[in-house]
């Protein structure tokens, strides 16, 4: 993010080329070293002796586009001369019987920050061993800007934080745990983003992990403000800076909370902000120690941890009369899940399937619907798109005389966008789903699952987890800007791979998802006008539907707990004729020119990963600017 380009895509291809064949070559196979995977971030894995590929990625990437030169950061000390506004940063740690190692880091992290207008807030909660106290008034000694307190008594971290908080002279309140470390350019970065964006009022930023050698590894490049997804996880976590007033207007921290207090004070702040005053900073700001006894090495270090988050999630929906289960994600530990509660009288849902012939798929799309799901009442509308095949038309039949679904002839052209408007207009349920007719159920609950999260009164679509028959993922949402105008995350991760950060397997909050299996409200869907028939009859009409409820400010949910197979493209086949491709590329002209630089800039992603690939792989280069 600071240092010019100086590696290509390419270049970085043919060196992942050699590490591979590295890799392979390796002939010591008892000489192994414990490597954490992006995608598994509490287990540890053994790998060969070279460094895992992951890793040493990272590694590459941050000589390139994350280390500091000397011209950088006297860019950054001119820049700070011209900032009329320069806030003072209180920064809060408490500290227990900490490594001196580790402790002294910390407070170096602070003290050679870029930005000087800060002060460090230390509270002390009754160290037991005496070289805390010692190092800590030798920092104060040398340091007016440390802040000191002793505690007498152990309170635990909620109650030693809130002390500190009492010391807290600043606007703006930070924290650091007593083992973890601050970028140099941390509160540079705060400081301008709280410059661009003076109504916010509390921010974070992406971080990474770093190990008992100072390696860094495993970051986690977040996304723009993701409610859904803060409340699968703690999005916020590190680094995180809030206004002091409103830290005060809540009260801090509240013990009772312990492993789990950052969460539950983020909780509490963000039900006294809107969506806009909650700011994201693209950069890794934080590195976060991975040691024995602590979450950043495995959460199961502190089974407490998520007791207390499941606690202050149901608190945070009560306060919000939000009625939910809040429970430990299935086959996650770690992380959460919400389960909205149905209404007693359950709104009718018309699911609408066009179809041309194709009986096999057909028939398992229905009657997988009809037998395997346990939400009523749903009513089917099939859009028969000239269908000749003279079993399909008696299934058809067959449907219709068992008041199993009512039959829709379309006898244009085909045109995805039309045959669902029309249906539309003929859908008798206050909510509306897209369905494929090479749709297949998996659980009974999808539906139920989706209508839970449709009947929030700030949603507006909903989509759902398809797979492949080969049980390999299809559909975790959408990104934009993957493959030029938008591309499936993870798409082909198997079932037991949780993807980036989990995000394959948490409800989340997304710009968009697929048509294959979306569900809406028919009253939103007719305000924005429907799918686009005229600029987008086969291609990414579904995105543009999810883009224009956005616009209307409805979000767009996605939910692994719905969860389908997708027999992708199995009825019309893939865009590969030149005629399909000429509609093809005219349909991504339009959403290029209709969306313009959202599409580069999916607030559901982050400019650090690649619009290259679907696999949240790292930018080369990344999209921020080295100084702005």
């Amino acid at each position: 993010m600071f240092k010019k380009a100086s590696l290509t895509a390419q270049d970085h291809i043919e060196e992942i080329r050699q590490d591979i064949n590295t890799w392979q070559q390796a002939e010591n196979k008892n000489n192994l070293i414990p490597a954490i995977s992006p995608s598994s971030p509490t287990k540890v894995t053994p790998l060969p002796k070279a460094l895992s590929l992951v890793v040493r990625d990272y590694q590459r990437w941050i000589k390139n586009y994350d280390t500091l030169t000397p011209k950088v950061i006297k860019r950054m000390q001119q820049r700070l001369q011209e900032w009329e506004y320069q806030p003072l940063i209180s920064i809060v740690m408490p500290t227990y019987n900490t490594d001196e190692k580790w402790l002294r880091i910390a407070i170096d992290s602070v003290q050679q920050q870029i930005y000087p207008h800060w002060e460090l807030c230390i509270a002390d909660d009754a160290s037991t061993q005496p070289h805390v106290r010692q190092i800590l008034a030798e920092y104060a000694q040398h340091d007016d800007r440390i802040k000191l307190l002793f505690r007498t008594e152990n309170g635990h971290i909620s109650a030693a934080s809130n002390t500190a908080l009492a010391m807290v002279s600043g606007e703006l309140v930070a924290f650091l745990d007593h083992d973890d470390k601050l970028v140099r350019s941390a509160l540079f970065w705060i400081a301008k983003a709280v410059l661009e964006h003076p109504d916010a009022m509390l921010w974070y930023s992406d971080e990474d992990k770093i190990n008992e050698d100072n390696q860094r590894f495993q970051p986690y490049f977040k996304s723009d403000w993701n409610p859904d997804l803060f409340l699968s996880h703690n999005l916020i976590t590190h680094l995180a800076v809030y206004r002091t007033a409103l830290i005060q207007q809540i009260g801090g921290f509240r013990e009772g909370y312990e492993g789990a207090q950052d969460y539950d004070l983020a909780l509490r702040a963000i039900e006294h902000l809107t969506p806009a005053q909650i700011c994201h900073i693209p950069r890794v700001l934080y590195h976060w120690r991975m040691i024995d006894g602590s979450t950043a090495k495995d959460a199961d270090e502190k089974p407490y941890a998520i007791i207390a988050a499941q606690k202050a999630i149901r608190e945070h929906l009560a306060r919000r009369n939000i009625e939910a289960q809040v429970m430990e994600a299935p086959d996650l530990p770690g992380t959460i899940r919400v389960q909205y509660a149905l209404p007693s009288h359950l709104p009718l849902v018309s699911l609408i399937i066009p179809t041309r012939n194709n009986l096999e798929l057909l028939h398992r799309c229905v009657e997988s619907i009809l037998n395997k799901t346990d939400y009523d009442p749903i009513e089917i509308l099939i859009i028969n798109n000239n269908s000749d095949d003279p079993a399909t038309l008696t299934y058809l039949q067959q449907l219709e005389d068992n008041d199993q679904a009512r039959i829709i002839d379309y006898s244009h052209p085909f045109n995805y966008a039309d045959m669902n408007n029309r249906a539309v207009e003929y859908a008798q349920g206050e909510i509306i789903g897209l369905i494929n007719n090479d749709i297949e159920v998996i659980n009974p609950e999808w539906l139920s699952e989706m209508v839970s999260h449709l009947l929030r009164p700030e949603v507006g679509i909903v989509g759902a987890r398809l797979w492949y028959p080969n049980d390999t993922l299809q559909h975790a949402g959408v990104i934009l800007g993957i493959g030029g105008v938008a591309g499936h995350p993870h798409k082909g991760l198997p079932r037991n791979n949780p993807g980036y950060f989990n995000r394959a397997n948490l409800i989340q909050s997304l710009s968009a998802v697929t048509g294959a299996c979306l569900i809406m409200q028919k009253s939103n869907f007719l305000a924005v006008g429907g799918l686009d028939a005229e600029h987008l009859a086969i291609a990414f009409n579904d995105i543009d539907l999810c883009l224009k409820m956005s616009e209307r400010q409805l979000r767009v949910v996605w939910t692994p707990y719905a969860e389908l197979y997708h027999h992708e493209s199995a009825s019309r086949g893939y865009e590969d004729t030149p005629e399909k491709i000429a509609r093809f590329e005219k349909e991504c002209l339009y959403m290029k020119k209709r969306w313009g630089n959202l599409l580069l800039t999916d607030p559901a992603y982050n400019p650090n990963l690649t619009l290259e690939t679907q696999d949240f792989a790292l930018a080369w280069p990344p999209r921020v600017a080295i100084l702005p």
